[in-house]
């Protein structure tokens, strides 16, 4: 992905991943309708997530980890966070915590396997809304549509 400074450039809805010459290059990809801050270990999957939001007209910046991302203090404020939170060698639920801590006033949503044994209640975090896995892609895609208009509401678990 091409990045710049050290943050990865916001992809406008449509495109694949361009250099972003300037901080009004970053700002204008951002406006155009809303963007989603991805955080993925697993590249494949970051960038098949990336092709589904940005197929259905979200910007996206993305990265592999959550320390990863800087935001130029030149662009609104993202949608949301989607957080994969599968990691080599780290829980689900420490790697949800550091998004959280990374970004505490984004709604988080978490796409997980289920922070709990089967069978037993999963509470997720405060502020984070969990998609258990396999994804259904409608699913996070009409959570978007609802926060992009502004209708967020409260935060969730899916099944």
């Amino acid at each position: 992905m091409e990045r710049l400074g050290n943050n990865p450039a916001p992809t406008p809805p449509g495109q694949r991943p361009v250099a972003a010459e300037t901080a009004g290059a970053v700002e204008s990809a951002c406006r155009a309708s809303g963007f989603v801050l991805l955080i993925g270990e697993d590249e494949a999957v970051r960038d098949s997530l990336a092709a589904l939001l940005q197929a259905h007209g979200f910007g996206v910046l993305a990265a592999g980890k959550a320390e990863d991302l800087a935001l130029p203090a030149a662009v609104p404020p993202p949608l949301c966070v989607v957080l994969d939170p599968d990691r080599d060698g780290v829980a689900e639920a420490a790697v949800i915590a550091e998004a959280r801590r990374r970004f505490p006033d984004l709604p988080l949503i978490a796409i997980t396997h289920g922070l709990a044994p089967r069978g037993r209640e999963t509470v997720p975090p405060a502020g984070v809304e969990l998609l258990r896995k396999p994804l259904k892609p409608e699913r996070l895609l009409g959570r978007l549509a609802e926060l992009r208009c502004g209708m967020g509401g409260g935060l969730r678990d899916f099944p």
